[in-house]
């Protein structure tokens, strides 16, 4: 009899309690980058580097945990990158030197057409004076090494997402 109540408690409890939120975190599906730069703000960057937006995304989804068939609900990245200047300069130099690259994040959820986060990133690279020879890098690792930040910070973004809402929350 006792064994019967409980369980029929338990049940009355889990039938009464409302839809709980999902937990993360989450697999990421689709990512979309894109250059969104405006020809007087940065009228050489691409072309010193045409192919930024899909270095972006494989750099992405080389360090993303991806979503297979069966996730439920994975995430979505559409990313706008936004500028590369070289010390607030927008004109790169003939070498394509550059020290800030800046974009914006935006994480989707597949139930909901709003964005769950938007966060810019901005990196900056400034040269520190040390007590010994340091040399800079040269144009193409330091280029890389822009490119696996930028994507590190937005598969970090992504990761800090925890929850997603019931779909019947988004719906109403």
């Amino acid at each position: 009899m006792f064994k019967k109540t409980m369980t029929a408690m338990g049940i009355a409890l889990i039938a009464a309690t409302p839809a709980l939120a999902l937990e993360g975190p989450f697999p990421i599906k689709d990512i979309d980058a894109d250059t969104n730069f405006q020809a007087m703000e940065n009228p050489n960057a691409l072309e010193h580097y045409p192919d930024l937006a899909n270095d972006i995304e494989n750099a992405i989804r080389a360090r993303a945990d991806l979503a297979d068939e069966d996730d439920y609900r994975p995430l979505n990245l559409d990313i706008q990158v936004t500028a590369l200047r070289l010390n607030d300069n927008p004109v790169l130099t003939d070498d394509g030197e550059f020290n800030i690259l800046e974009g914006i994040v935006n994480v989707y959820d597949e139930a909901n057409p709003q964005p769950i986060r938007t966060e810019p990133i901005i990196l900056e690279a400034m040269e520190a004076e040390v007590p010994y020879p340091a040399f800079s890098p040269d144009n193409d690792d330091f280029y890389k090494a822009m490119v696996y930040a930028f994507a590190d910070r937005a598969v970090s973004i992504a990761g800090e997402i925890i929850e997603l809402p019931d779909e019947a929350e988004i719906r109403n």
